[in-house]
């Protein structure tokens, strides 16, 4: 794990305040969906940069979730290939 700690709490940040405002806006507003959708792939992506940013993985400036998506499920298979010939 090779990421900086600081920029994975600053991504963490962002996308708790994204799913936050999701939820309030549901809450308040539930026929906004189109604005609570955003909110909810804002969150995600930025969920998935920061895990991104923990396991060292770059990344290009992207909102693809299939991308980031792909990046990481390349990096935990190579961590779980790792792990397994490590302890097996």
């Amino acid at each position: 794990m090779s990421g900086d700690s600081k920029i994975v709490k600053e991504w963490i940040d962002k996308a708790d305040h994204d799913l936050g405002s999701a939820k309030l806006i549901y809450l308040h507003i539930p026929d906004y969906f189109d604005t609570i959708a955003f909110h909810c792939q804002q969150a995600s992506e930025k969920y998935l940069k920061s895990m991104l940013e923990h396991f060292g993985v770059e990344f290009q400036r992207s909102h693809n979730l299939v991308y980031l998506l792909d990046l990481l499920a390349q990096r935990l298979i190579l961590l779980r290939i790792y792990m397994t010939k490590r302890y097996l």
